[in-house]
Formats: C-alpha cells, structure tokens, sequence
C-alpha cells in the first residue's frame, strides 16, 4: 500500500513542526487566539509570524532571533490541525505533498 493510499485511510500525516521552536508555536498560538477574539474570521498567518518576528527582535531585544518565512505554511497548518473549529480562518495554498496526491 502506498503512502497516498494510507492517507485515505489514516488522514494527512501530522503537520511536522519539529523545526520550529516551541516558543514560536506557543506565540503563534496565543496570537491567532488573540486575533480571532479581536473579531476576526480570516487572518494572515505570515502577518502573525511577523509580529512574533517583531517581539523577539524589537521587545524581548534577541538579535540572534531566527525565524523563517517558510514556516508560515507549516504554523497556519499546524494551528488549524489542533483547532480544527477554525478551518478556513487561514488560507491554505496547495502544499507540494497535496500536489502529488
């Protein structure tokens, strides 16, 4: 059995997040919830990114802060894996593994 025919079976495989630091899924985390309590029913995942960008380079002063524009897909994923109540409050592109399924 292949790995696309397991995923009709078993669902996508989890949102691999291991690369990214636990204090940025936390902050990704409490800033989405921010947004959706400010009223929001869609949000830029990269705007929240950036923010997180901004306290830890500007507020907390952590020069050697390193955060990369490529976990965007993987944050608003992630986020809507664990909340599955707010689907659609990122947008989602087609992923290079749903382009292959």
């Amino acid at each position: 059995m292949s790995l696309l025919e397991m995923d009709d079976l078993f669902g996508p495989p989890p949102i691999d997040v291991s690369d990214i630091p636990a204090d940025v899924l936390n902050q990704f985390r409490r800033l989405t919830f921010q947004v959706i309590e400010a009223g929001y029913s869609k949000y830029s995942a990269d705007a929240i990114l950036h923010r997180i960008r901004w306290h830890m380079k500007i507020e907390r002063g952590s020069r050697d802060f390193k955060c990369n524009d490529h976990w965007t897909s993987a944050l608003s994923r992630w986020f809507i894996q664990e909340n599955p109540e707010h689907i659609g409050f990122f947008e989602l592109r087609v992923s290079q593994y749903e382009k292959v399924a």
